[in-house]
C-alpha cells in the first residue's frame, strides 16, 4: 500500500526543471519509482473521510499513467474502529501534539532533519496541489479529524468549521495571518492523522504500507522487541535505474508529457525486471553500477540521456540524498504471533526461515509481501566499496 502522497511527489518534481525539485519530491519519486519497478499489487491508501479518489491536473495524469500497476483500494467493511482509535489517542496525547506541531510548523529541520525544504513543500501542498487537495479532502484540511484538530489547535469547533470554509479563497485567506497560519497547521496535522489511520488500516488488512514522510512524526511506535523486520538491499544498478528513470523524464518540457514519459519507462523496465530480460546486480564502482542500468534501459526500450543522468547524479549529491541502499519492513506488533504460528506449522525457525526468505531473491521487492507492517527506505551516505 502507498500513500497518495507519496505518489504526488512524482507529479511535483516535474513542474520545473530537476534542479527545482524540493527534497521530498525528489527523494519520494526515487523512492516510489524503485518499489514501481520491482513491487506488485501495489494499491493506494483508502480515505478516512469516505471520499472517491478524485485528483485534478498533472495528478489526473499521474492517476491515469499508474493505473495499469496501482489500483484502488477497498478498506475494510467497517474502519470506524480504526477512526475512533485515532481520536481517541489524539484526545489523550493532546498537549504532545501540540508541541509536536509546533516544531514542524516553527522548526521543521529539528523534527524531519536537515534540508528536507518543509516549507517548499507546504507551499506546494497549498499552492500548485490547492485544486487536488480540496478534490481528496473537500478542503485544505481533513474535517474528519474535526474534534482533534480543533482540540489540538485550541480553537473551537466553530472556529474551525468557518476555516474551513473560508479557506476556498486561498488568496485572501493568506493576507489574514492568524487564520491562514491555523489552516496550515490544520493541513499538515490532519494529514499526520490520515497517516495514523493509513497505518492502523493496514495492520487491520495485514499488508505493508509506504508512508510519506511528512507524517512520520505521529504513526506509531514500532519498537524493536515487538517488531519483525526484514531488509532488502538495493543494489547500486538498482539505484541508478530508479534514477536514471526520474531523470530521463525531463527530456520532455511538459509536465503531463513528463509524467507520461516516466510512467512508460517505469512500466518498460518493470516488465523486463518480471521477465528477468535484464539484470541489475551489485557492482565493485558507482561507474560500473550505472553503465550497467543504462545498459540494462537501453535494452528495456527506454530513452536513455546521459546529460541528464550526470545532472540528477549531480542534484541527489548537492540534495544529500545519499545511496538507497535498502527497504525495510518493520512487521506490526502483533504480526510475531502470526509469523510464529506459521513458521511452527512448517516446523521452522523464524531466523532461519527470515534468513532464507531474504537470500533466495535477493534483488526482488516482492519477497518482502510475506512480511505485513511499515515499509521505510534506508539511506547511506557513504556505502563503501562492495563486492561485484
Amino acid at each position: 500500500m502507498i500513500d497518495w502522497a507519496s505518489l504526488t511527489e512524482v507529479a511535483n518534481s516535474y513542474r520545473s526543471d530537476m534542479r527545482a525539485a524540493y527534497f521530498w519530491s525528489a527523494q519520494a519519486s526515487i523512492e516510489v519509482t524503485c518499489g514501481l519497478v520491482h513491487g506488485h499489487n501495489l494499491k493506494v491508501l483508502p480515505n478516512p473521510s469516505g471520499r472517491r479518489m478524485a485528483t485534478k491536473g498533472p495528478h489526473d495524469v499521474l492517476r491515469a499513467a499508474v493505473t495499469e500497476y496501482v489500483g484502488s483500494s477497498q478498506p475494510p467493511s467497517d474502519t470506524s474502529a480504526q477512526l475512533a482509535d485515532v481520536k481517541e489517542w489524539a484526545h489523550a496525547n493532546a498537549l504532545s501534539i501540540r508541541h509536536v506541531i509546533r516544531r514542524c510548523m516553527t522548526t521543521p529541520d529539528q523534527v524531519y532533519g536537515q534540508g528536507t525544504q518543509f516549507d517548499l513543500w507546504l507551499a506546494t501542498a497549498l499552492g500548485t496541489n490547492l485544486e487536488a487537495t480540496r478534490l481528496r479532502v473537500g478542503g485544505l484540511f481533513d474535517m474528519t479529524f474535526s474534534g482533534p484538530l480543533a482540540e489540538i489547535l485550541e480553537v473551537s469547533d466553530q472556529h474551525l468549521a468557518d476555516a474551513w470554509q473560508r479557506s476556498a479563497d486561498i488568496g485572501s485567506l493568506r493576507q489574514q495571518g492568524e487564520l491562514f497560519e491555523l489552516v496550515k497547521s490544520a493541513h499538515v496535522l490532519s494529514i499526520m492523522f490520515r497517516g495514523r489511520y493509513h497505518d492502523l488500516v493496514a495492520r487491520e488488512m495485514g499488508v505493508q504500507v509506504l508512508h510519506h514522510p511528512v507524517r512520520t512524526p505521529l504513526l506509531p511506535e514500532l519498537t524493536d522487541e515487538t517488531s519483525v523486520s526484514v531488509a532488502h538491499e538495493v543494489t547500486n544498478s538498482e539505484r541508478f535505474m530508479a534514477q536514471l528513470l526520474w531523470a530521463s523524464a525531463f527530456s520532455e518540457h511538459r509536465q503531463d508529457a513528463r509524467i507520461r514519459l516516466w510512467a512508460d519507462n517505469v512500466r518498460l523496465v518493470r516488465l523486463a525486471v518480471q521477465a528477468e530480460a535484464i539484470d541489475l546486480p551489485q557492482r565493485t564502482s558507482e561507474d560500473r553500477a550505472l553503465g550497467t542500468a543504462v545498459e540494462a534501459a537501453r535494452r528495456a526500450g527506454i530513452r536513455t540521456y546521459s546529460r541528464l543522468m550526470s545532472d540528477c547524479a549531480d542534484v541527489v549529491i548537492a540534495m544529500g540524498l545519499g545511496a538507497l541502499s535498502s527497504f525495510v519492513v518493520n512487521g506490526w506488533p502483533d504480526m510475531y504471533v502470526t509469523l510464529g504460528a506459521y513458521v511452527a506449522s512448517k516446523k521452522e525457525d523464524l531466523g532461519v526461515r527470515a534468513a532464507s526468505t531474504i537470500y533466495a531473491n535477493r534483488r526482488r521487492l516482492r519477497q518482502l509481501a510475506d512480511v505485513p507492517g511499515r515499509l521505510t527506505v534506508r539511506y547511506d551516505t557513504d556505502p563503501g566499496p562492495s563486492s561485484a
